[in-house]
């Protein structure tokens, strides 16, 4: 971003705060600024001029409409006519003959593709920087412009991206607890409370004497395959490497009968696991070689 003069202000960018404010600094003249009829322009202060976006509260068009100007685009809504036809009336040009009913109806027909539709921010007057840093959430500063034009250009299309970032945030937010969910789920379900982590558990031996001799049994069922794949994802909770639970899984598919290859190599990630938790780090340092030098000759 500092390629294109935006700076971060406040705010931390790995977890975005949902309400942001974004600012420029406008060097033209403040006369000329003032003579301009475009009403952007009257909201240039003090060379200043800023949005504001709040993407917790609102996510879609729709939103805005209602939180900002009180227009409910709902059918039946108490201020959605007047609010909307007054909103038509106020445009210039050609959106002044727009019927509220078509523009509501064209909306609504939107929805498929609403979340495509960057959510507008408001323009807010500010009189000093200081103001603007005081603002909650996150704040970017746009840069520098002398034309009013160019510095619109730029307050807005920040929050567009800074929506779409946050949303992305939200939604592995979002997606990695409902995995921590499930994973706790299998555990309680499948797992009876017992762990590799459990006192008095001898992870190589529970691995080797129980749960891979499990899962090859029940290959013939996959119903019951599932179930002890499970058994062992659960046993699992807590690993510290996830990689080599599933390698031990890949290693025992439906599809295939093992070797003695595989036999190896899934008493090597037996012993590797238990070497883990004991905390052998030179043990496990020597085992996953050998388990590279098998896998390569495979």
């Amino acid at each position: 971003m500092k390629e294109l003069g935006i700076e971060r202000k406040k705010g931390d960018p790995q977890r975005l705060d949902g309400q942001v404010t974004v600012y420029a600094k406008v060097e033209a003249d403040p006369e000329e600024v003032l003579s301009m009829k475009h009403p952007m322009a009257s909201m240039v202060h003090g060379g200043l001029l800023a949005v504001q976006g709040n993407y917790r509260e609102q996510s879609s068009l729709r939103d805005f409409l209602k939180n900002e100007m009180g227009i409910s685009l709902d059918a039946g809504g108490l201020d959605g006519d007047d609010g909307l036809k007054d909103m038509i009336e106020n445009m210039d040009g050609l959106e002044s003959a727009l019927d509220p009913e078509k523009l509501r109806e064209r909306l609504d027909n939107m929805g498929d593709i609403e979340e495509f539709i960057p959510t507008p921010a408001k323009v807010v007057p500010f009189h000093s920087e200081t103001e603007i840093l005081d603002q909650p959430g996150d704040v970017y500063f746009a840069g520098f412009f002398k034309g009013v034009g160019n510095a619109v250009l730029a307050v807005n299309a920040i929050p567009i991206v800074y929506q779409a970032v946050f949303r992305e945030q939200q939604m592995l937010s979002l997606q990695s607890e409902i995995e921590s969910l499930i994973e706790q789920i299998e555990w309680n379900d499948f797992g009876d409370g017992v762990t590799i982590a459990s006192p008095g558990v001898n992870p190589e031996e529970a691995i080797l004497k129980e749960y891979i001799p499990s899962m090859l049994y029940q290959r013939v069922d996959p119903v019951a395959f599932e179930t002890s794949r499970k058994q062992f994802r659960a046993f699992m909770h807590g690993y510290r490497f996830n990689d080599d639970v599933e390698a031990v899984l890949s290693l025992i598919s439906k599809e295939k009968e093992l070797g003695i290859e595989e036999y190896k190599l899934l008493e090597l990630y037996a012993k590797k696991i238990a070497m883990v938790q004991m905390e052998d780090f030179a043990g496990v340092d020597v085992v996953h070689k050998e388990i590279e030098h098998l896998r390569e000759a495979m």
